[in-house]
């Protein structure tokens, strides 16, 4: 259920940035302290599929069953996807003034990239317990 739970989440932050990116690109560059060149806002539309996609991928992996063996490929995906983009902000808050939502979004990162961790490299989904009556 907490599986469950944690890739709805995922599935709901990566959606609401990615709608944002792909229908309104020219504000959310200037909410990061980006001059939104003509070459910007292309690009952050792209990103914005990509999130929406890896959006699309964790909503209908929520109900799978993820972790240690199982659902490799998407703990991977989101593990890589997290763990660089926790990175990168780092280095964007580090090279700039660090803005409120550069910090925000780093931080929503390193929780995905920790959440990921855990499915990827944890001991996987257990077994339901049977009750045994003697």
């Amino acid at each position: 259920m907490l599986v469950q739970r944690f890739m709805e989440g995922t599935a709901i932050v990566l959606s609401a940035a990615a709608l944002a990116l792909i229908f309104a690109p020219e504000m959310a560059i200037l909410r990061l302290a980006i001059e939104p060149v003509t070459a910007a806002i292309p690009l952050a539309e792209l990103y914005g599929a990509a999130l929406f996609g890896l959006a699309l991928t964790a909503w209908f992996a929520r109900t799978m069953l993820l972790g240690g063996i199982y659902g490799k490929a998407v703990v991977a995906g989101g593990f890589g996807h997290s763990l660089v983009g926790a990175f990168a902000l780092i280095h964007a808050i580090r090279a700039s003034s660090g803005n409120a939502l550069l910090w925000g979004a780093c931080t929503v990162y390193a929780l995905l990239a920790v959440g990921f961790s855990a499915l990827m490299f944890g001991s996987g989904p257990k077994a339901a317990r049977e009750e045994r009556f003697l």
